[in-house]
């Protein structure tokens, strides 16, 4: 992060390098899979869609290895301050943009089921709520990788624009599913898809709150209500 100190041991300094690169793909596969979950909704591309749930693997391969990773330095190095909230924050945020990417897969997965087109203006919102998801996800791997505490706490205060996205959406699947009741079981696939891209917005002010912590020592709390802890 910008303005960190170096250390005596240039393996360390190594560690600690390569341990941020990976938490930063991490974010870039996650981002990548928000935007071809979306477009295989888009499309109703079963293909791309089930590449949305292939490479989830790989998502999950690659957030245990920065976990393994991140321990077996606090292991080797017994760090002290800055550098242990540094690697505690690295395993909290690798965790986070597992589960972030757990939402993309969900999402992909209801491709298959979502068999007609649906109106125009259901899918402009879909496309604005994961645009600002994904702006809020791709700012907060940036806010990390450059120690950024500004950026991330802006991060938080976007929250409340995906928020409303999802509940304009909800509103307007509610009427489609009472003019249109041969179609709900469709519908009720998208009001899980507007559920997911809000919960990947609340991940990303996680985060944004582990990138708070770990530059500053402080923590900064999200507003995150229990019961979306628990659905989390």
């Amino acid at each position: 992060m910008a303005g960190e100190a170096k250390h005596t041991v240039s393996a360390f300094d190594d560690e600690l390098s390569a341990l941020r690169a990976n938490i930063i793909e991490l974010g870039w596969r996650t981002s990548l899979a928000m935007e071809d979950a979306i477009r295989a909704l888009e499309q109703r591309d079963a293909g791309l869609a089930q590449a949305v749930v292939d490479g989830d693997r790989e998502i999950d391969a690659l957030a245990a290895q920065v976990e393994t990773a991140a321990v077996n330095i606090i292991a080797l190095r017994a760090p002290m301050a800055d550098d242990l909230r540094t690697l505690v924050s690295a395993i909290k945020i690798s965790a986070i943009l597992e589960r972030t990417a757990d939402y993309a897969r969900n999402i992909a997965r209801r491709v298959p089921s979502i068999t007609e087109k649906y109106p125009k203006k259901l899918r402009k919102t879909i496309a604005a709520m994961n645009d600002a998801a994904k702006d809020m996800l791709g700012d907060v791997v940036r806010a990390y990788a450059d120690g950024d505490v500004a950026l991330a706490q802006s991060v938080c205060e976007r929250d409340d624009v995906v928020d409303d996205l999802h509940d304009e959406l909800t509103e307007m699947l509610i009427e489609f599913m009472i003019d249109k009741p041969d179609r709900i079981s469709q519908a009720a696939h998208l009001l899980f898809v507007s559920k997911h891209l809000e919960r990947i917005g609340d991940q990303a002010t996680n985060i944004a709150e582990k990138v708070t912590y770990s530059v500053t020592g402080t923590h900064r709390k999200t507003g995150e209500t229990e019961s979306e802890k628990l659905a989390a």
